[in-house]
């Protein structure tokens, strides 16, 4: 797929890391702000970031990458540890040339973005977790979220994803595909992950929890949490706010699973606030 007229291009390519076939994309943006890495939800790809990353692409160079069973990554013979993955993600830093980035991660991204910033801290600037928890032991979806959340059905067809959006709360019918969501959608079905790359994913976060270090998450962080989200309840970034010492949350009260993308026009804004129009100081 195609971003916004204008957007500039991204650099795909396939890199070896640790003896996997990862894809990485690296959009190169204008200035000198540091980059954004963008760590997508369970089964996503880079592609999927869209139009978030269009909008924020125009400050800055932003880097994503396929985790291995997802997108045009390779799917790992064996489930990997979320410590593993973000290792790799290290590594696509490593080969984007960025010495340190801001980290924006969404649902099981945020899991992700938050053990990068605890245990590679001198590779992360700022922390965006957007309708996320802190893994084993936070508030659980409800039980149709949840069911909706294990079954890759939503990857495979339009119709199954419809219906996926009444589970996910916000502004979504579940009658059909808000318009803001079209391009975020079309890039999912693109690039399905495999039923074992997600069965995979899903395992690399039962048995991790930040909630013991999140007082060691001593970077700037901002937290979105959606006030109708039944798949990640807003409780969990409440709880992640107290422990996380230099944090900001913004919950927005009807906003569900996907307000990010939804609404990009509303959110987007907020996250380069935080962010700021820094350059890339190692001391910022």
């Amino acid at each position: 797929m195609t971003g916004d007229v204008g957007a500039p291009r991204a650099i795909e390519q396939r890199v070896r890391i640790h003896g996997l076939d990862v894809h990485v994309s690296v959009r190169p943006g204008p200035g000198d702000a540091t980059p954004l890495l963008l760590l997508m939800g369970v089964g996503g790809n880079s592609e999927m970031w869209h139009p978030v990353r269009d909008m924020i692409g125009a400050t800055r160079t932003t880097v994503s990458f396929d985790v291995p069973g997802t997108g045009r990554s390779a799917t790992p013979p064996i489930p990997l540890h979320l410590g593993l993955i973000a290792t790799i993600a290290t590594r696509v830093l490593d080969l984007a040339g960025v010495e340190r980035a801001d980290v924006m991660g969404v649902s099981w991204g945020g899991l992700l973005a938050q053990h990068l910033a605890i245990v590679h801290r001198r590779r992360v600037r700022r922390v965006v977790l957007a309708n996320t928890h802190y893994g084993l032991g936070g508030i659980p979806a409800s039980p149709k979220a949840l069911a909706t959340l294990m079954s890759v059905r939503r990857f495979r067809d339009s119709q199954a994803f419809t219906e996926a959006l009444a589970s996910f709360g916000g502004t979504a019918d579940g009658r059909s595909i808000p318009e803001a969501l079209r391009g975020h959608v079309a890039a999912r079905l693109a690039c399905p992950p495999t039923a074992r790359g997600y069965l995979f994913q899903m395992l690399s976060i039962s048995t991790w929890s930040s909630l013991p270090f999140l007082p060691l998450l001593r970077r700037p962080t901002l937290m979105l949490a959606g006030g109708a989200d039944p798949a990640v309840p807003a409780v969990n970034a409440r709880i992640m706010n107290a422990l996380v010492p230099d944090s900001e949350l913004v919950v927005v009260p009807d906003g569900g699973h996907l307000m990010l993308f939804e609404r990009a026009d509303e959110l987007v804004p907020v996250v380069e606030r935080f962010l700021g129009p820094d350059t890339r100081n190692p001391h910022g």
